[in-house]
């Protein structure tokens, strides 16, 4: 057996036990362990040794970003091990980095205001609102179709957008409404809420059309994020998951964790905990409000 019909042996494994629900998640994968398959010294999945893993994880730099590399190595061994082909689990005779915090730029509820206020046309105030209003993460909302708006007063996240396949329903807040209404009406079932643009040939040259049959890219989500915080007047580069940390930073306080662990979509309750480590820029301004130095 190569390291290659391992890899392939153990993403159908992994799909088969639900252990991996996203094509991207293969992918990663596939993309991680071929790496390793070149770092090998052999093409024996039997014979790796922990230098071997320790030659991939020496691709990257940031530790974080090594700490999931390595779980993915991890799994890998550990499944070589569970069917018996081979004794030692490698990757686990290295040491895990110690994991960096993230930086998070979090937006006050002002500057969310401003920004779904800074919106122009349909297809940016959909992914405005939808972004704070309702904290979809950016795969979610570019894999919307119109049956997803079904249900009056719901927007239903499926399991083939949800992360890791847990669907979950996310009340319609009144600031959403008139969006969501839009999109009722505009929509068919079958139709992506914010769909493809393909450029086809006109009467003046190419012209741009869309495609409603097929998703947006995800970067075209990005862009327009980034865009529309520009446009707002915000000092960092807004990004498409900074709107839900706005959305989950608001719900937590106002509505409790249970509830916001429900509307965010988290496996666990710690990670929406995280959200109440520290107060909101808008809490400790106010608490700040009364300090004063000088009379």
């Amino acid at each position: 057996m190569t390291v290659g019909d391992a890899i392939e042996l153990y993403l159908a494994d992994m799909r088969a036990y639900a252990r991996l629900t996203t094509d991207r998640s293969a992918t990663e994968y596939r993309r991680t362990l071929s790496r390793h398959a070149e770092d090998a010294e052999g093409d024996d999945p039997l014979a790796t040794t922990r230098e071997d893993v320790k030659r991939t994880l020496r691709r990257w730099t940031h530790p974080n970003t090594e700490r999931r590399m390595r779980s993915m190595l991890v799994s890998f061994y550990d499944w070589l091990v569970e069917e018996g082909l081979r004794p030692d689990n490698p990757a686990r005779q290295t040491r895990a980095p110690r994991g960096r915090e993230a930086h998070v730029y979090r937006l006050t509820l002002e500057e969310s205001r401003r920004f779904i206020a800074a919106a122009r046309g349909r297809r940016e105030r959909r992914i405005a609102y939808l972004g704070v209003c309702a904290g979809l993460r950016r795969n979610e909302l570019r894999l919307l179709r119109g049956r997803h708006f079904a249900r009056d007063g719901w927007v239903w996240v499926s399991r083939e957008s949800a992360k890791g396949g847990r669907e979950r329903w996310v009340p319609v807040i009144t600031d959403v409404e008139p969006v969501v209404q839009e999109i009722r009406e505009t929509t068919a079932p079958d139709h992506h809420v914010l769909p493809a643009t393909l450029w086809v040939e006109g009467g003046r040259g190419l012209q741009p059309k869309e495609c409603l049959e097929r998703a947006c890219h995800a970067k075209s989500i990005w862009r327009t994020v980034r865009r529309i915080g520009r446009r707002a007047g915000i000092g960092a580069s807004v990004h498409p998951h900074m709107l839900r940390h706005a959305f989950a930073d608001h719900v937590t306080r106002a509505a409790g964790l249970r509830t916001a662990q429900a509307v965010l979509g988290h496996a666990s309750i710690q990670t929406t905990e995280g959200y109440l480590a520290q107060p909101s820029l808008d809490e400790l301004a106010e608490a700040m409000a009364g300090v004063r130095f000088t009379r």
